[in-house]
């Protein structure tokens, strides 16, 4: 019979075990009769053991320079001074899970045979072998490692039972006591993949129980003399209620989770203070913002349809206020499943993911910046509530199914002794054992490339046309990424749409570029203009919004057929006919004048993220997430909608044909489309910024690899006369490419136009061509003059 198993969730703050036996059974460990192991650590002076948990926090209250309370934080540095004591942070972590270790023997009757450790997505080879070496001193057998948002989605599955089929994506919300994790999981039939993952490290639950214990400062602002020993212990006693005074803010914190009032006794100024959960959200509300802003974030550079997350799954202590749950369900119109004790869930679901021996060999997890999300400003008073992380590494290859244990005749893993049955670490990610290099040589080699990365950034200012670094071309006032754009049929206005739920539009002629704000219940995915100067707008509802660009006002609505939301939007040449593309995979034809009828329903195997019209308005395109474009032939659509519902009306059934669409297939996921003004050919770029040019007459492949960035694209646009293409892309640049025909060489021009600091989304050029306009994922919209760019 096999033998007890082990998961080990070690946290920034706490520690979660879990035990499995024999039979399958599991059940959390407890330490101190909680199944929360604080993963502080502490040294005594001139002592050799380290003490972990509430042994750590008793010790000090005496000496506390000796305690390290969060350990994880620091696993970058390597030695930590616990008080006088340099201690190496394989020692300080090895400590923790010894700890874990022993209790797991205590209660199984012998060690574990095995052992899964838990770890962030992001984490690279370098720190997975501290733990790796960690778990080795600790002697826990048979380690493998899964990332956490594998393992909460692994519990989701199989402990809650809920369906999360094949292909389909969970998104998993940690918020833990120092960190707010997010991640988007694909299940494969093998397992699990990350396929996007970020964090906050300055959020987290120490932060919420910085805002009850600031509410009680508030209310006994007159005790200064007790706040400040409260700030700065100066004997045990006032360590002893420092402690108190957050473990008693935390308590608050968690009991308003559950009702709506807590008390709450300030020692030292030895009052009683009452906050209720408004009180608390009000304050609270900031911090829980950002992260719901990033998990939208991490969701739309995931690149996930929203109908394809099979849920949102709340984990980690923090994550039970209800506020937290309320902002993620307004921000993804999704019910989060929440549960009351959601700190086990990493380690329990650990013991359901599959290990393989060798890391695999998929690309990392998409890095999403959380730039975008700006602090809240920094207390004027009161105690930090922890201190900043380290900065992160760079990740190498995420070991999504986990690493397991190499064969006996793979090198050992750090800290392994000779004949050791101890973790094996991926062979490209063994360190050595040694002493880590003395510290003048990290200062001098820090010190080196930061001064080549300024002499770059300097260089790169100098030789950079003063067009390109003008701050009269950027024009702000977006609070999100932007989607879309479109210059009026006049050229004097651009339109642009945003996730902050807004449509600006901008005068292009006032060098102070003033806009209009035109403000919409959803974020918007798509803007277009009619030829009569009529703005139509898309967003993540089912209508159409036609608005005066002149006066702001919305002029008319078409509720279309579409079950959610619109992804685009494209008007015919003739402004006849709108296209809408819709996250439930149809395009709608519509009517653009009186009585705005729909013309036809187009359905597709999938979502449907781009609609654009040919030249001649006798075709359209659209585009979806499986590497198929396909371009349907509007009159042949038309006619057979009509007649389809003249059969209807007869009571007969309808014998005709379906239009069968011309289909360009791509072995890669398409990120954009558009059709040369001249209507020869039709320009495609994919997932890996690889362009391709197609007749349009017959579908022939004319050029591949026509054009490339260096990472994924999918904004285009011709040029008024069909002699240039611009493209934007996730290398946070914007390229032009000469493209004239009838050669379309697709041929670079000038230089790559830089200034973005992110993802740029969406191109567009005037109508007289002398302006390109690129937006993106920094909530910018930039001008580049066209005839500058083309001599760069």
């Amino acid at each position: 019979m096999p033998g007890h198993r082990l998961a080990i969730d070690f946290g920034t703050s706490s520690t979660v075990a879990v035990l499995a036996d024999p039979d399958g059974r599991a059940r959390p460990l407890l330490f101190d009769g909680s199944p929360l192991l604080a993963s502080n650590v502490f040294a005594r002076p001139g002592g050799d053991e380290l003490l972990t948990g509430a042994d750590a926090e008793r010790a000090a209250l005496g000496y506390p320079a000796g305690l390290e309370v969060n350990p994880k934080r620091r696993i970058d540095e390597r030695v930590l001074w616990l008080g006088d004591r340099e201690c190496d942070i394989v020692d300080v972590v090895s400590a923790v899970l010894g700890r874990v270790a022993a209790e797991a023997s205590r209660v199984a009757g012998a060690p574990p045979a095995s052992t899964v450790l838990t770890h962030p997505a992001s984490w690279g080879r370098t720190r997975l072998n501290v733990l790796a070496a960690a778990a080795e001193r600790a002697r826990l057998r048979g380690c493998t490692y899964v990332p956490e948002p594998v393992a909460a989605a692994a519990y989701f599955a199989h402990v809650l039972g809920h369906d999360l089929p094949v292909d389909r994506y969970l998104l998993v919300y940690d918020l833990g006591a120092g960190t707010c994790d997010v991640s988007v999981v694909r299940r494969t039939a093998t397992g699990f993949d990350v396929v996007a993952s970020s964090g906050l490290d300055d959020v987290g639950g120490l932060d919420l129980d910085a805002v009850v214990v600031a509410h009680a400062r508030s209310l006994t602002g007159d005790a200064a003399d007790a706040w400040g020993r409260l700030d700065w212990p100066q004997s045990p006693a006032d360590h002893q209620a420092r402690h108190l005074l957050w473990r008693t803010a935390r308590a608050a914190k968690e009991q308003l989770s559950r009702h709506t009032t807590a008390d709450l006794h300030i020692p030292l100024v030895d009052t009683m203070i009452h906050l209720t959960r408004e009180e608390f959200e009000q304050a609270a509300r900031p911090h829980l913002t950002r992260t719901a802003d990033l998990a939208v974030r991490v969701v739309r550079d995931a690149r996930v349809a929203p109908e394809r997350l099979a849920g949102v799954f709340l984990v980690g202590g923090s994550s039970r206020v209800p506020l937290a749950a309320a902002l993620l369900h307004r921000a993804l119109r999704i019910a989060p499943t929440a549960l009351d004790h959601p700190e086990i869930v990493v380690a329990e679901g650990a013991l359901h993911v599959g290990a393989a021996p060798q890391p695999p060999t998929q690309p990392a997890p998409v890095p999403v910046s959380p730039a975008h999300v700006p602090a809240p400003p920094a207390p004027t008073s009161g105690p930090a509530a922890h201190t900043p992380a380290p900065p992160a590494l760079a990740p190498g290859p995420a070991p999504y199914a986990g690493i397991g244990p190499t064969s006996p005749a793979g090198a050992l893993g750090v800290g392994a002794a000779p004949g050791s049955t101890g973790p094996a670490v991926p062979p490209a990610a063994r360190i050595s054992t040694g002493r880590p290099p003395h510290r003048f040589w990290r200062w001098l080699i820090g010190t080196v490339v930061a001064a080549a990365t300024t002499a770059i950034v300097v260089i790169a200012a100098l030789t950079v046309p003063p067009l390109f670094r003008s701050d009269s071309n950027v024009l702000t006032g977006h609070t999100d990424d932007i989607y879309d754009m479109a210059f009026s049929p006049d050229g004097t206005t651009l339109a642009t749409g945003s996730a902050d739920e807004t449509v600006r539009v901008w005068d292009v002629r006032d060098d102070r570029h003033p806009s209009k704000v035109l403000n919409h219940p959803y974020l918007v995915n798509a803007v277009a203009f009619a030829p009569d100067g009529t703005l139509a707008t898309g967003c993540d509802d089912h209508i159409v919004r036609l608005w005066d660009v002149q006066s702001g006002d919305l002029v008319d609505t078409i509720e279309t057929s579409h079950d959610e939301g619109i992804d685009d939007l494209a008007i015919s040449p003739d402004g006849s006919i709108l296209a809408t593309a819709g996250q439930d995979g149809t395009v709608g034809l519509w009517e653009l004048v009186e009585p705005m009828r729909q013309l036809a329903t187009i359905p597709h195997s999938t979502q449907v993220y781009e609609v654009t019209f040919s030249p001649d308005g006798t075709l359209l395109a659209s585009r979806t997430d499986d590497g198929l474009v396909q371009l349907w032939n509007l009159a042949e659509l038309v006619e057979n909608e009509r007649a389809r519902k003249e059969a209807e009306e007869a009571g007969e059934e309808w014998s005709g044909d379906e239009v069968t669409p011309l289909r360009l297939e791509h072995e890669s996921e398409v990120y954009g489309v558009a059709f040369s003004p001249h209507g020869e050919v039709l320009v495609t770029i994919d997932e890996h910024g690889t362009g391709r040019l197609w007749e349009v007459a017959t579908g022939a492949l004319r050029e591949d690899n026509a054009l490339s960035h260096s990472a994924p694209a999918g904004a285009l646009a011709f040029s008024p006369d069909s002699t240039l293409l611009a493209t934007g892309g996730w290398d946070d640049t914007v390229m032009l490419w000469d493209v004239t025909p009838p050669d379309y060489r697709a041929d670079q021009v000038g230089d790559a136009l830089f200034g973005h600091t992110s993802i740029v989304y969406t191109v567009a050029f005037s109508p007289d061509g002398k302006l390109l306009a690129s937006a993106g994922q920094d909530h910018t919209v930039r001008l580049w003059d066209v005839a500058a760019a083309r001599n760069s």
